[in-house]
């Protein structure tokens, strides 16, 4: 999160919430160049209400909450650092952005008596040595970088107030997010190195670093739709799912893909080494979630992580343009 965030208010109207405001639930979005051009194609949009500030500040937390508890209202507070590498340079971005935006968050849902409180977190609280598939259940958590630690804290806090408070929680670890107007990632950044030079791709690390990837839909499907399915109880007041595909995708198989959705040929991919690829000790190569709870709950992703990278690089070579050949 960046010193300023936007609320939203939006409507949900298949919820079995009430709303929070004039039909309208509240979550909050990072703002960043991509997501204020996005916001601001919304401003008209019946039923959206966008308040600019920062969810570490408490009046502007007041502001968005005030109200909310009457409607029965649900907070959705996706907001938090979500650069893993400008952590590991701005070393007290993720104790901002994400620990204190969320303690933040959850403080002032007791001030205002809202209850329910849904988030989301990261496969990277996992970090290495745990055998996979890393259910929610595996431990101890030994994040790798300052990006997983910070959501790891914002767990415990959610889980604190829960149990000290009496909220309720449902917390979402997810796999790699994709679709159209993301600011980094594999997808972007290879199509940017093929705009510079179509004859050869880098890839940072071995190129078989493996995750799961979930297309952007599918995950705003699951984040409205399970937390009805999934009652906290008095022994479990903050639930805790991961959320992704049933497969994983390989960074070659990204280069792969981006390179076809360019309509290139003839590129050499050039692996620079390593298997931790970028990021150094930061970086997790192989992420592989437990989502049997998924299965359990029959609902499951309408795209595989191969497919949602597919789209994923479709929309974004026709937001960014093609590569020069």
């Amino acid at each position: 999160m960046s010193a300023t965030t936007k609320s939203l208010k939006a409507t949900r109207p298949d919820s079995n919430y009430a709303p929070a405001s004039s039909g309208s639930d509240t979550s909050d979005h990072t703002l960043d160049p991509n997501a204020t051009q996005a916001l601001d194609a919304q401003g008209g949009r019946p039923g959206l209400n966008i308040v600019e500030g920062s969810c570490a500040d408490p009046v502007a937390v007041d502001a968005v909450l005030s109200g909310l508890a009457e409607r029965r209202g649900v907070v959705y507070h996706l907001a938090g650092n979500a650069d893993i590498r400008g952590g590991a340079d701005d070393r007290d971005k993720d104790l901002r952005g994400t620990v204190l935006g969320t303690a933040q968050e959850l403080e002032g849902m007791t001030r205002h008596g809202v209850r329910d409180f849904v988030m989301t977190s990261s496969g990277a609280v996992y970090g290495e040595g745990l055998q996979p598939p890393l259910s929610v259940a595996a431990g101890p958590l030994q994040p790798l970088s300052l990006y997983g630690v910070g959501k790891t804290a914002a767990e415990a806090f959610a889980h604190a107030y829960c149990a000290m408070f009496s909220l309720r929680a449902w917390i979402f670890r997810l796999g790699n997010v994709v679709g159209a107007r993301m600011s980094r990632g594999a997808i972007r950044d290879f199509i940017t190195k093929l705009g510079a030079d179509p004859t050869r791709l880098e890839i940072l690390g071995d190129g078989a670093q493996r995750k799961k990837y979930l297309l952007v839909e599918d995950c705003v499907e699951a984040l409205l739709a399970l937390p009805d399915q999934l009652e906290p109880t008095e022994q479990r007041p903050g639930v805790v799912m991961n959320l992704g595909s049933d497969s994983t995708t390989a960074i070659n198989t990204i280069a792969r893909c981006v390179i076809e959705e360019l309509g290139l040929a003839d590129v050499t991919l050039v692996p620079l080494g390593g298997v931790k690829g970028w990021g150094g000790g930061g970086n997790q190569p192989f992420v592989k979630l437990d989502i049997s709870e998924l299965s359990a709950l029959d609902w499951k992703p309408s795209r595989s992580s191969d497919e949602a990278v597919r789209e994923g690089a479709r929309r974004t070579v026709a937001e960014i343009g093609q590569a020069s050949r």
